[in-house]
């Protein structure tokens, strides 16, 4: 699950995945892809979305056996269906963002910025009140493309790169106005109510689960990944890619590898 990437999980993961006779089912969540893409943010509660991802499950056929794989915002709807629908899955994997906890106390955007500023030298979330702003998705793609290309090297690494027409596309046909709810969900507590009824449990789920940490991911470091894995999912097996925040883009044999190895030793 991720927002973004379907059309590039399918060329890149599904293409890898399917021949080996795997059942797959890659969603696009609300806000993504051919999805409904809501302008209020209160359609993009993690709970919500759960219950969704949850109601496809169970409309799908043949899927007895589920493995969850979860993305950037996908690693919180994966995060939501191991508190409220463990039971639907058979193991779950999170890709360079970690197990995200339930919130117990509203997000002070401000304070958590300055926390990680103080903790680490990086500010982490600071682009989230840029994200979560009314006027965010007029910035993209005209004034960032605009900054991105005007170097010559930029342009060409932007136009070689086969994802650069998919995501071409994706943008001019589907915009980001809705996708950035997932920011502004966060920083306006939208979660909140629906985090508190979520139980407190160690661990989170007693399944097999994976963590793939990338070690060049500037804002889900995989330091905060690792600790927070250590507090909620502590039997997860940890792997380290030398990658950013995409994996199954950047390294995709070695992800592919990692992700097709570990499903194996489920012997599911």
């Amino acid at each position: 699950m991720d927002p973004s990437l379907y059309k590039d999980v399918k060329r890149r993961q599904v293409a890898h995945l399917r021949p080996q006779g795997y059942g797959l089912l890659v969603p696009d969540i609300i806000g993504a892809g051919g999805t409904d893409k809501p302008a209020d943010a209160d359609a993009f509660r993690l709970a919500q979305i759960a219950r969704d991802v949850a109601d496809v499950l169970d409309a799908a056929e043949g899927l007895s056996k589920v493995v969850g794989i979860g993305h950037d915002w996908g690693f919180a709807v994966l995060s939501r269906l191991a508190n409220l629908y463990e039971d639907r899955f058979s193991a779950f994997a999170w890709v360079a963002v970690s197990y995200w906890p339930p919130a117990r106390e509203p997000l002070d955007i401000d304070a958590l910025i300055a926390r990680m500023r103080a903790e680490t030298g990086n500010e982490h979330f600071g682009y989230w009140k840029f994200f979560s702003r009314s006027d965010a998705h007029l910035y993209y793609p005209h004034d960032w493309l605009e900054w991105l290309i005007s170097v010559g090297k930029t342009e060409e690494w932007l136009t070689a790169s086969p994802e650069y027409n998919i995501t071409r596309e994706r943008l001019l046909n589907a915009g980001l106005k809705s996708t950035c709810n997932y920011y502004t969900a966060q920083v306006e507590n939208k979660n909140l109510e629906d985090d508190k009824k979520i139980p407190e449990r160690s661990p989170v789920t007693t399944k097999p689960a994976l963590f793939i940490a990338t070690a060049k991911d500037a804002v889900c470091t995989p330091a905060l990944g690792k600790s927070l894995m250590k507090a909620h999912v502590p039997h997860a097996k940890i792997v380290d890619l030398n990658a950013g925040h995409w994996p199954q883009l950047e390294t995709t044999e070695r992800f592919n590898q990692e992700i097709d190895a570990w499903i194996q030793s489920l012997s599911l």
